[in-house]
């Protein structure tokens, strides 16, 4: 949609804000199995009109450019699948994205594209290191 955001978390950990039948904040990720995917991609980072130059000359960015647009609304509106489609459902939470802004954000920029690991679920995360 032509407008970098950051959010305040890790993209499979950015939480549904709907509000669920029993008036609580729904618990649902936006990128689950069955959802479309964005795409990890390096994008040049370009400052704007008047600023001076930034230092390196790509970013990592969570692409949604291949997404349908009523995927990429999905997104924007912070909504699980389930909720994207119920569209009486009230949101309890604002949407936790942040225009970004490559010199307020400059700690967020990363040159190298992350790597995909799976995060350990809930029941995993016991403290203890695992054994090869």
């Amino acid at each position: 949609m032509y407008i970098r955001y950051l959010a305040n978390r890790p993209v499979d950990e950015i939480q549904c804000v709907a509000q669920t039948r029993r008036r609580h904040r729904c618990t649902r990720p936006l990128l689950t199995p069955e959802t479309q995917a964005g795409v990890w991609t390096l994008v040049p980072l370009a400052a704007r009109h008047g600023q001076l130059p930034l230092p390196g000359d790509v970013m990592a960015l969570y692409a949604l450019t291949g997404l349908p647009y009523a995927e990429q609304l999905r997104w924007r509106a912070q909504r699980c699948s389930e909720h994207a489609a119920i569209s009486t459902a009230a949101d309890v939470a604002v949407t936790e994205w942040e225009s970004f802004d490559p010199l307020i954000h400059h700690e967020h920029i990363h040159t190298r594209l992350p790597t995909l690991t799976r995060r350990q679920g809930p029941a995993d995360r016991s403290g203890k290191a695992m054994q090869p």
